[in-house]
């Protein structure tokens, strides 16, 4: 699959016992035809020996190419010299209109000519960001926007203003991407999916 490189983020999710479901995120260390090796997490070395040669998985990658999802197994356990999984040739990619969505603030600035604008969205995807605005932003203007993750690193890109409204009390404005780079774009998929799990998980739990 010349769509994935080392390096790349897997996310993988499987079933321990009494129905407990874990997620981990490893990256790849080697691609073949039917298979992939991974780096373990170090800091999930808990879990380690829950999968076995046999386990079955789900796997998610996040390349430059896109996102790809399928179902896997353990072809060697993280106990042996490289933990590998089994790539299938079934694999669905997951479309833009598939991204997910998740209310995630983060500090965001707009910048068009000499206008410069700080304010912190309402929720992120994969296609663009909704925000709160003190004025209203035209439709079809494009604004050169930065975007400060939780992780220190800023994505940078252009998006086109699709619709501003009245949100309760505050102005909302969207922003589709219009340009950035699917690297990026990725980055922005896997922090929404993170934060989905987070949210399944503090559901569980409640």
């Amino acid at each position: 699959m010349k769509e994935l490189q080392n390096g790349n983020i897997v996310k993988i999710k499987f079933i321990m016992p009494f129905v407990k479901e874990e997620n981990i995120s490893c990256t790849i260390k080697w691609v073949e035809n039917d298979r992939i090796g991974l780096v373990f997490p170090q800091d999930r070395m808990d879990i380690i020996r829950d999968l076995p040669e046999g386990r079955e998985i789900e796997a998610v990658i996040y390349s430059d190419s896109g996102i790809f999802a399928f179902d896997s197994i353990v072809i060697n356990s993280p106990l042996e010299h490289d933990f590998v999984i089994e790539l299938p040739v079934e694999k669905k990619k997951i479309q833009r209109r598939e991204y997910v969505r998740a209310p995630i603030s983060l500090r965001l600035t707009l910048k068009k000519g000499d206008v410069n604008f700080e304010t912190r969205t309402i929720n992120i995807g994969g296609g663009g960001i909704r925000f709160f605005a003190d004025e209203e932003f035209k439709a079809e203007d494009r604004w050169v926007f930065s975007l400060f993750l939780p992780d220190g690193m800023v994505i940078k890109g252009i998006g086109r203003v699709l619709y501003t409204l009245l949100q309760g009390r505050n102005v909302a404005s969207v922003i589709l991407f219009t340009d950035i780079s699917e690297t990026e774009r990725n980055r922005i998929i896997k922090l929404c999916f993170d934060e989905e799990i987070k949210y399944l998980k503090a559901k569980k739990i409640s």
